[in-house]
């Protein structure tokens, strides 16, 4: 590139000279000295182009023959910026520009005012944001190859059953060109080869599905309960914790600011309180592995906005809370969580060490459940070894019914004044 740069005819400079770079970087000490004072190191200018720059320099002060004298514009000149462009001595001259530009000046009224505008006018033009479940749902282009369909715009139970009963239904139907559907808490994504069938011809095929779905409290999923014992308030997420204090932002410490927001006693109410629920896991995503869940007593459900900006690491198994939603960690990773305890159980094995593991790396899918439950140091250090000897025994109860229409009824008989 040197060479090329070297060779090229250059219209403003004469050739740049560049020393070798081996004798200005690599060995100071060794530096051969060039007979030309006004080298200098790295890329050196000879005389002849300091020369040239200064006589480019007094040609662009000195060109009055090529120049009109510059007419700047004032606040008086906003209706004609002509003087504008004499500014620059490639423009055209002034005694070209007759025609005088029109300003916003002549949107005013004549006493100089701003016209009034029916505000009734303006409120019906603006957008309406709905929050909730759409009376039909949306289908939207996600690439060529995934179909992205819109049960509502709020984090939901009822819009993830939903989703789940259409992926269920998706499945069963074995769709020619269908590889795939992705639940989530108020969607679903469907991949597919657009080769085998068309977007218009998907939506048509999902379009009856959803015909069979109008009452999905008849939906049953499989779903395996996971219980995880977690030591809660741990020592690892505090440090890091801190260590965002002490380096990014200053904030409350998450349990306390959790604590703060749902009016609980203390960190110790709040720890009944989130582990005395099971949690549905309504999703699988930013990293392998990592489940969005909702807690499926709604007399647990917690909230809590994210960290702004977020952490840069988190350790390896930290439950953390976003929203009304409850994360764990699958590996040391950025985050912005509320974060307040760790899991030594591991859910992911991209080396599939555990039987549960034979399917997938990733250990939940959506519909599964997860119960924490609260543990202490030696425990957390037990399993951690359990897990390192490749001998731990993940505790669940495998292809559980759950039954949508038992839960909505388990629902209608919840003492809702009950304190954890």
């Amino acid at each position: 590139m040197v060479q090329e740069y070297k060779n090229s005819d250059l219209d403003l400079f004469q050739k740049i000279n560049i020393q070798d770079p081996k004798d200005n970087f690599v060995n100071k000490k060794k530096r051969i000295k060039s007979s030309n004072a006004d080298k200098k190191l790295g890329f050196n200018y000879a005389l002849q182009d300091v020369n040239n720059f200064k006589n480019i320099e007094n040609t662009l002060t000195n060109n009055k023959s090529k120049k009109k004298e510059s007419v700047f514009f004032n606040q008086i000149d906003v209706d004609d910026y002509s003087g504008f462009k004499d500014m620059y001595p490639h423009n055209i001259s002034l005694e070209q520009t007759t025609k005088k530009k029109l300003s916003v000046k002549k949107h005013l009224n004549e006493d100089g005012t701003y016209p009034s505008f029916d505000q009734d006018i303006i409120t019906a033009n603006k957008t309406k944001v709905f929050n909730g479940i759409y009376d039909e749902p949306k289908f939207l282009p996600g690439g060529d190859k995934y179909l992205l369909i819109e049960f509502g715009n709020i984090m939901n139970l009822e819009l993830n059953f939903k989703a789940q009963g259409l992926s269920k239904l998706i499945e069963q139907a074995k769709i020619n060109g269908v590889y795939e559907t992705l639940p989530c808490f108020a969607s679903m994504i469907v991949h597919y080869n657009p080769d085998e069938i068309g977007y218009i011809d998907l939506i048509k095929e999902l379009k009856s599905l959803l015909k069979e779905l109008k009452d999905n409290d008849d939906t049953i999923v499989n779903s395996r309960l996971f219980h995880f014992p977690t030591v809660y308030l741990d020592k690892w997420t505090k440090e890091a914790i801190e260590d965002y204090i002490s380096k990014i932002a200053l904030k409350k410490s998450d349990p306390e600011f959790i604590v703060e927001l749902n009016n609980l006693d203390n960190v110790d109410h709040f720890v009944r309180v989130h582990s005395g629920t099971e949690y549905w896991v309504a999703s699988l995503g930013f990293w392998p592995g990592l489940p969005f869940t909702m807690p499926l007593d709604p007399r647990c459900k917690l909230t809590a906005p994210k960290y702004n900006p977020p952490r840069t690491w988190t350790p390896k198994g930290t439950v953390g809370m976003g929203g009304s939603s409850t994360a764990i960690y699958p590996d040391r990773l950025p985050g912005g969580y509320q974060i307040f305890g760790r899991t030594p159980v591991p859910i992911w094995d991209p080396e599939k060490n555990f039987d549960v593991f034979k399917d997938s790396i990733c250990l939940f899918r959506p519909g599964d459940r997860i119960k924490f439950i609260p543990c202490d140091y030696d425990e957390f250090e037990m399993i951690e070894k359990k897990v390192k000897e490749k001998t731990y025994k993940y505790d669940l109860i495998d292809e559980h019914k759950f039954s949508i229409k038992k839960y909505k009824q388990w629902l209608t008989q919840l003492d809702h004044n009950k304190k954890f």
